[in-house]
């Protein structure tokens, strides 16, 4: 959500401007399409100075001082403004509470909370109201909640939203498909894994070829929850459909790719499929490498995961089942995750023994030691 989303500047002042103030207006309002908010909230200060303002174009430049600061980031000075204007009026229509929620949404969520939450009361209170401003009142509501990390608020207001989009005759198609993606999404999040994959299932319906990466991601999505539990097939099949997705799209090489991947390679491993697994271990391990600052504890467990098939596999490859053993080790190092260290050493020294190699036994022997002391000596 921008401020130009919020309000239109030029309608707002339209029906103010002078002979006497039209040059200086009109330079407030073109800063404030050039994003220039500093130079604005200079402006409008010697603006109040140089002319008179009545109540409601004074108003309209308190909303684009809390605006501008909002976009440089002086949350509390915009947060500040939007209080006093939301609580010092007694004649506040709900246009004007949703427009001061929608703009504390940018500098204040608790704020924002508190405002649009009477917004929505009063709508409720209404014997005929606009189902589309309530829909945007129910909708920077949610977004807020979720921002709060009150994802239970969060969907419950989503789909109240959603509820009054849908009823409109000119429905926004892509704000539908975008609710039931957020709301698969959040479902997810709570580990309400039916409700995630009905949204996400819905959402595929309802995605166009204009909308692939929301698609991609409501494949990976629900593999991941699928294969959970344990329906591996159906897992691999969302995956398998979403994989080609990546080709010319803007998710080609970033982290959810990755992630298709490891997801992919994942359910052959659980099932001991290793030939299977291992060119989408090492896709995956390829698309890791690539994304800057990608976590070391993943891309170590997959390490693991690929030498176990390497060295499993039909026709094993010892050596390459090592190298990527003492590639997990050195990933896992990184972590700072000791437990999941100390596993894998364990297993790294097991792999080597069976191999006879009684030097990198004896090295990764030593490090198993070393982290255990340490352990013991922290406690």
């Amino acid at each position: 959500m921008s401020t130009m989303d919020i309000f239109n500047l030029d309608e707002s002042l339209k029906e103010y401007i002078n002979e006497t103030n039209k040059e200086d207006l009109d330079v407030i309002i073109d800063e404030f399409k050039q994003s220039r908010f500093q130079n604005v909230l200079s402006k409008t200060k010697v603006f109040r100075e140089k002319h008179e303002t009545n109540k409601r174009l004074a108003r309209i430049l308190s909303l684009l001082d809390a605006a501008c600061h909002s976009q440089i980031d002086e949350e509390k000075q915009a947060a500040d403004i939007i209080r006093n204007m939301y609580q010092d009026s007694n004649e506040n229509s709900i246009d004007d509470i949703i427009l001061y929620g929608s703009l504390a949404f940018m500098c204040d969520y608790k704020l924002a909370r508190k405002i649009m939450s009477d917004a929505v009361k009063r709508i409720q209170n209404e014997e005929a109201f606009d189902q589309m401003k309530a829909a945007r009142a129910y909708l920077v509501l949610g977004e807020t909640e979720e921002n709060l990390k009150k994802f239970v608020r969060a969907i419950k207001y989503y789909k109240q939203g959603l509820t009054y989009i849908q009823k409109e005759i000119n429905t926004d198609n892509q704000m539908v498909l975008y609710l039931h993606f957020k709301l698969g999404a959040l479902h997810s999040l709570i580990n309400e894994t039916d409700e995630a994959i009905a949204y996400l299932q819905k959402t595929l319906e309802l995605a166009d070829d204009a909308n692939t990466e929301i698609k991609i991601n409501s494949l990976v999505s629900m593999a991941k929850m699928v294969g959970s539990k344990n329906e591996y097939e159906k897992a691999i099949a969302y995956l398998k459909e979403a994989i080609p997705m990546f080709d010319g799209s803007s998710l080609a090489n970033k982290f959810v790719h990755a992630e298709a991947y490891t997801e992919l390679a994942y359910n052959y491993f659980v099932q001991s499929q290793y030939d299977e697994a291992v060119p989408y271990y090492e896709n995956a391990i390829t698309l890791h490498l690539k994304i800057p600052n990608y976590s070391a504890r993943e891309l170590g467990m997959i390490y693991m995961q690929y030498a176990y098939c390497v060295d499993h596999k039909e026709d094993p490859d010892k050596l390459l089942a090592g190298r990527n053993y003492e590639k997990a080790f050195e990933q896992l190092e990184k972590s700072n995750d000791q437990e999941l260290l100390k596993d894998a050493l364990a297993d790294i020294i097991v792999f080597f023994d069976s191999t006879g190699n009684k030097k990198k036994k004896h090295f990764y022997e030593s490090k198993f030691v070393k982290l255990t002391n340490e352990k013991a000596h922290v406690h």
